[in-house]
């Protein structure tokens, strides 16, 4: 019988090609329509495939054997770019001024078309159905939210995914129960003052000084309103106010990022944002208009999931580590808030490298090394699923 490695280096040159297309033409959230059709393309000569198209406007979502009765496991991808100039110098490199796949999400798709082809090749030998999600806009956009509106996780029993993670070697796969990926929020802090001559202060509000004590009194969030076995980040990133050295301004605008690992510190924050916001207004004379827009929610794993993608690992020849959370945020949340998930983090950083580019870094790429560990994490996952999962899985 031809083994699961032996059936993944069989795709691994479509695959790698596959990819590098994906990286030479980047496309952000909700624009990956390119990016769809290839993901439809590639799987186009396989029966048994239910593909739905324009799934929360550009998501792409595969059935495998939907009419069987077993309970269904999904597993997803992100399919979206950066909107960041890659500098990387590869022969594929993005040919897309200003965009670039900087998270790997190239390779995710990859990773999952792979695992469909192989999944399809052992069709007879799986007793259920396995539901493949390329979600459109995960870095900013919502998409896992509007996926999981649109009705993906129906009849779906637990789901599955992984990230590239260059602080990992390739081989090893980070695990972690529980509070894995933060929560993420953005903030819109307006202070208005009264505009006046800069050489008469006194005669208006000033907002500029205002806005900077609120910027050093959101820090106490962080350092006497929440318990410090907890994390929390308040991060102000821009500050805009102002027209020419001699005027006073009468608005200030603050803008920023918060990031929590429990929900009950998220909602805290937030209300700790507003007041201290207003209040330091409020006592010079001003007022603060404060807006919250809530992004993705904390990723949370299941710990039976997190515990069968434990003990899967090894099938999969890598090696399973504890790793600590990060305050980084991951969209998978959504679909981790309907139903069990766990999300893992695959080692990428090539053997004897001590370092590799960062996520989010005008140099990173997803190797072509570590998209065969991705294909089978995917493949032995489902693969282990009916038998070897735990029923709070699968009952």
């Amino acid at each position: 019988m031809t083994s699961v490695d032996d059936l993944i280096k069989t795709h691994m040159p479509e695959l790698i090609r596959l990819r590098h297309e994906i990286h030479q033409h980047p496309e952000l959230g909700y624009e990956e329509h390119g990016t769809a059709q290839r993901i439809v393309d590639a799987l186009a000569e396989i029966d048994d495939l239910d593909i739905r198209t324009g799934v929360a406007e550009t998501g792409v979502v595969v059935t495998l054997g939907a009419n069987k009765k077993a309970p269904m496991v999904a597993l997803r991808a992100d399919m979206d770019a950066l909107a960041i100039q890659e500098t990387s110098g590869l022969p594929y490199a993005s040919c897309v001024p200003g965009k670039m796949h900087a998270c790997g999400h190239d390779g995710h798709t990859t990773c999952l078309v792979g695992a469909v082809k192989v999944l399809a090749m052992l069709g007879d030998q799986l007793p259920g159905p396995v539901r493949f999600l390329f979600q459109p806009a995960e870095e900013g956009g919502g998409g896992g939210g509007r996926m999981c509106e649109a009705g993906v996780l129906d009849g779906v029993r637990a789901i599955f995914g992984l990230h590239g993670w260059p602080y990992l070697s390739q081989g090893e796969l980070g695990v972690r129960t529980g509070p894995f990926l933060a929560s993420s929020d953005r903030f819109r802090i307006v202070v208005e003052g009264q505009g006046a001559h800069a050489a008469f202060p006194h005669q208006g509000v000033d907002p500029i000084p205002i806005a900077a004590q609120i910027v050093l009194a959101l820090q106490t969030i962080a350092s006497r309103h929440t318990d410090p076995l907890d994390a929390v980040v308040v991060t102000v990133a821009q500050m805009h106010g102002g027209t020419a050295d001699n005027i006073i301004s009468a608005r200030m605008e603050l803008r920023g990022t918060l990031r929590s690992l429990q929900a009950t510190t998220r909602t805290s924050a937030m209300h700790h944002i507003q007041q201290i916001a207003e209040g330091i207004a409020t006592a010079n004379g001003a007022r603060a208009d404060v807006t919250i827009t809530k992004g993705t929610p904390v990723l949370s794993n299941n710990p039976f999931a997190t515990q069968f993608g434990f003990e899967t690992a090894a099938s999969a020849s890598l090696a399973p580590v504890d790793i600590d959370p990060v305050m980084g945020g991951e969209d998978f949340a959504f679909y981790a808030e309907q139903i069990p998930a766990a999300f893992f983090a695959l080692g990428v950083r090539p053997p004897g490298r001590d370092a590799y580019p960062a996520l989010h870094q005008p140099d990173y790429d997803f190797p072509d090394d570590a998209i065969a560990a991705g294909v089978a994490l995917h493949v032995q996952l489902v693969r282990r699923f009916w038998s070897d999962a735990p029923p709070a899985l699968t009952g």
